[in-house]
């Protein structure tokens, strides 16, 4: 297992039950066991303005999530994440050793 910070930018347009759901869903995700330990922790940024439009909107709902993934299971979470449609970015890090 290594270590990543995974960032999404979710759509800022969603109300926070479904918001909250959707973290939830994406840290299931990113979830490898069943301990404790094995839980990401996510820190929520919150509301910003982006620096682009995206999908025609131009602000986002910031989370980062703190993980350990096995990097041979990383490819198939991203083309998870890909097909959510609030998530509007998503960027996965290795965190330096």
């Amino acid at each position: 297992m290594r270590e990543y910070e995974v960032t999404l930018v979710f759509n800022a347009k969603l109300e926070e039950e479904p918001r909250n759901q959707l973290i939830e869903r994406v840290a299931g995700m990113l979830t490898h066991g069943e301990g404790e330990d094995d839980k990401p922790v996510a820190h929520h940024w919150g509301r910003r303005t982006l620096a682009y439009p995206i999908n025609r909107q131009t602000e986002g709902y910031y989370v980062l999530y703190e993980a350990k993934l096995d990097p041979a299971r990383l490819a198939q979470m991203e083309r998870d994440i890909l097909y959510i449609d609030d998530v509007l970015r998503h960027l996965v890090v290795r965190k330096e050793a």
